[in-house]
């Protein structure tokens, strides 16, 4: 019995840190859809497009209890709304500093919950998580480039007001999504949640598309065989793999195992870039980034349970 556990935990664990990675190539194939020519928005509605009728199938499949049609149209609103912001919020930050900085930035969220939980709440904040708040800060100073320079040439986020703020909001705004979506799947089954936050996003930038289109905004020409690469792995590796194992595992690990391991994406982000992007930090936002992957872990051991819920954008 006790082998059958520890096997049923270790296969959890395996199954979150597979989530982590997938949801740390969602910069290396957004990068590759930019530069095959697609739009912010055109490329969000294909990722979600695709990836929610495949969502849809692993919850008949895999969930359990549906909770009805007017749950799932909660979900596809929330989904609309709070991933529809924090997906553009990503992309637009992803344009401007390449995929390692955004993922710092968004990985600023558990340091947000902390303080978002506080003022809205009313909850205590504890020795441990003021140094979580404190290590997220000064992570975020110095990956900002408050201390030495750009790298390749590149300049830092402070050069780019517009830049920093639409990734620290990319953080803040996650925080805000988890907190909000806390309340929504409570006691609800996190697979058909998933899917029914894939599909709401999937109508929204349909929508938005469809706008541009209208406006003349953008046109849709013929997507070459490098587009469609990065919509298939928008799609499959950054949406339906981590959004399917990451519920899958924490449902045998516990949330505050999983929100530990989940900090890895943030180290595969980081990785990835390196690797398929040439994309290289300073010392001091390497510094940084450290830092903010140490808050992230502390700030998970404290708030256990309230770090479960959502997933990256």
């Amino acid at each position: 019995m006790e082998k059958r556990s520890r096997y049923k935990y270790n296969m959890g664990s395996a199954l979150v840190v597979l989530s982590a990675f997938g949801f740390a190539t969602l910069g290396i194939f957004g990068k590759a859809a930019f530069e095959a020519g697609l739009g912010t928005n055109p490329a969000l509605m294909l990722r979600f497009g695709f990836a929610a009728p495949l969502m849809l199938l692993l919850a008949s499949r895999i969930g359990g209890d549906s909770g009805g049609f007017r749950f799932f149209l909660q979900a596809a609103l929330f989904g609309g709304i709070g991933i529809g912001v924090e997906a553009s919020l990503f992309f637009f930050t992803l344009k401007r500093f390449g995929a390692a900085l955004t993922g710092v930035f968004l990985y600023l969220y558990p340091a947000f919950v902390i303080l978002f939980s506080r003022v809205f709440h009313g909850r205590l904040i504890s020795p441990g998580k003021i140094w979580a708040l404190s290590l997220a800060l000064i992570g975020s100073l110095l990956t900002s480039g408050i201390a030495g320079g750009g790298s390749e040439g590149r300049g830092t986020p402070l050069q780019d007001p517009v830049g920093l703020f639409a990734g620290v909001m990319t953080g803040a705004w996650y925080a805000v999504y988890i907190l909000l979506g806390d309340r929504l799947v409570r006691n609800r089954d996190p697979v058909w949640t998933s899917a029914g936050v894939v599909a709401g996003s999937a109508v929204v930038f349909s929508a938005l598309v469809g706008l541009e289109v209208y406006t003349g905004t953008v046109r849709f020409g013929t997507l070459g065989g490098r587009a469609w690469f990065a919509v298939a792995g928008l799609a499959l590796f950054s949406t339906v793999l981590p959004f399917s194992t990451l519920y899958s595992g924490m449902k045998k690990v516990g949330a505050v195992r999983a929100s530990l391991l989940s900090t890895l994406e943030l180290a595969f982000t980081v990785a990835l870039a390196f690797l398929f992007s040439g994309e290289k930090l300073t010392f001091w936002q390497t510094s940084g980034a450290t830092l903010v992957l140490i808050s992230v872990v502390l700030a998970s051991t404290r708030e256990g349970e309230s770090n479960e819920n959502g997933a990256p954008c």
